[in-house]
Order: C-alpha cells, then sequence, then structure tokens
C-alpha cells in the first residue's frame, strides 16, 4: 500500500516537472512561425531628368541673396543716385551759362574801356566814368561847399569838355580835400586829362600818385594801365613794360589787364 502511495507521489511529482517546463519553453518550441515568401525584385527605374534652370546674373543674384531688406536699400540708393547725376547735369549748365555772361560782360567792358581811351584822345569825356574797374560817380550838379558837391561839378565840366576849367576844379578838390573820399577818382581823371592835352610827365604824376597812395582802390587797375602806356610814350620803355606787367600780375580779372596785354605786345 505505501509502495503504491510513493509512487503516485512520484508520478504527481514529474507531470508538475513536465508542466513546468512547458510553460518556459520559448514561443518557437510552441509551433513555428509561417515565413511570408519574399516577392521577385522589380527592376530598377532611372529618375526623371530635372531641367537645369538658366543661370542667374551675378548682379542678380546678389540682390536675391542679400535679402528684401537689403534689396530694398539697394533699390533706394539706385535712385539717390540718379537724382544726383540730375542736379550735377543741372549745376553744370548752370555754370555753363554764368561761364557765357561772364565772357560777354568782359567783352563788353573792354570795349567800354577801349572806347573811353579813344574819346580821351579826341577830346571827348562823355560817359568817361565807364572803367575795367568802375566806381560809383554822382551824376553831374551844380557845385556846394560839400567834396561830393565839388567832385560833381568838376565832373560836369570834363563831361562838357571844358577840360582847362576841369582840370582846374579835379585840382582844386585835391587841395581843400586831400585825403577825402572823391581825392583817388581826382588825380586819376588828371592823369587822363593831363594825357589828353600831351602833358605826360604831369600825367604820370598824377596816375602814380593814385598806384602809390590808394593801391587798394578801385582806380589802381586803370592807373596802373595808363601809367604803362604813359611811360611808352616817354620813352621809357623798361618802365612802361614794368607797370603793364603789374597790371596783368595784380589785377589779373580786370579789363585794365586785358589792355595791359595788348599794349604789351606792342612796346618794342
Amino acid at each position: 500500500m505505501q509502495w503504491r502511495i510513493a509512487a503516485i507521489r512520484h508520478a504527481g511529482a514529474l507531470a508538475a516537472i513536465v508542466a513546468a517546463a512547458h510553460l518556459c519553453a520559448p514561443p518557437s518550441v510552441w509551433a513555428a512561425t509561417p515565413v511570408e515568401e519574399s516577392r521577385p525584385a522589380e527592376p530598377l527605374r532611372e529618375p526623371p531628368e530635372v531641367a537645369t534652370p538658366p543661370p542667374v546674373p551675378v548682379e542678380a543674384a546678389k540682390v536675391a541673396a542679400a535679402g528684401p531688406a537689403q534689396a530694398s536699400q539697394l533699390s533706394q540708393l539706385f535712385h539717390q543716385l540718379q537724382r544726383l547725376q540730375q542736379e550735377v547735369n543741372q549745376l553744370r549748365g548752370a555754370v555753363e551759362d554764368q561761364r557765357h555772361r561772364l565772357e560777354q560782360l568782359g567783352r563788353e567792358q573792354r570795349e567800354r574801356y577801349q572806347n573811353l581811351d579813344r574819346r580821351i584822345a579826341a577830346g571827348d569825356a562823355g560817359g568817361a566814368e565807364t572803367t575795367a574797374n568802375p566806381s560809383p560817380e554822382p551824376p553831374p550838379a551844380l557845385a556846394t561847399s560839400t567834396e561830393e558837391g565839388a567832385y560833381r561839378a568838376a565832373y560836369a565840366l570834363m563831361d562838357q569838355r571844358d577840360y582847362i576849367a576841369a582840370t582846374e576844379a579835379m585840382q582844386r578838390l585835391i587841395d581843400d580835400y586831400p585825403n577825402g573820399r572823391y581825392a583817388p577818382n581826382a588825380f586819376y581823371w588828371l592823369g587822363e586829362m593831363h594825357y589828353r592835352n600831351g602833358d605826360l610827365e604831369r600825367a604820370r604824376q598824377s596816375l602814380v600818385q593814385v598806384i602809390n597812395l590808394y593801391p587798394d582802390h578801385n582806380k589802381t587797375p586803370a592807373a596802373l594801365y595808363k601809367a604803362g602806356v604813359v611811360y611808352a610814350a616817354l620813352g621809357d620803355v623798361e618802365r612802361a613794360r614794368s607797370y603793364l606787367e603789374r597790371t596783368i600780375r595784380d589785377h589779373a580779372d580786370s579789363t585794365a589787364a586785358s589792355l595791359a596785354k595788348d599794349s604789351l605786345a606792342e612796346l618794342p
């Protein structure tokens, strides 16, 4: 009886061991997993051709790469450059117009100055105040007790071709107002009238007074030129040349300088 009980116990333990082993075994042991058959490989296909884009210009590429903000700045700079170019062209035109006007005024002044010399030499002082460096002269008027009145009276006599009376009046003006406003004008016209009358030495003295005493006066360029003419008439070619060259050097933009060049070319 006991051996049967032991056999039963031994069989139960063995069954338990077999069951445990079955549970712990991997699933592959339980049943084989079917494997899907592989499909035949498809033939390789060439990738579709992609059209090559045209080359992009360098400047356009730079603008595109710059981004919207920088492209806008470049556009603004371009328009500003166009406006500046237009302004430059306008300024060039204005400068050209001014240059033409200045040349025209220079020709007119030269003609007037040459006409003055001819009229003084011919005994006509009319319009005598149009010089290379004209200064405002008072219109002819009756004599008064003032310096300006005395000058107006003397100038009126010169304008009336009464050169003897005009010479005396100009000299009297200098005596009465040696440091006056019209003294340099009076010296200059004395030099012109003495030259017309053939008194070259007194003409030289009067013109030199303007040059030495009033170097910054607007009559000085005309006095320098006229002194050169007077010295040439006196036969002193070296001093004539010196005064004419000084006129050209110190007053290059004046009509007197232009006339001095002509007179300098005529010297022996």
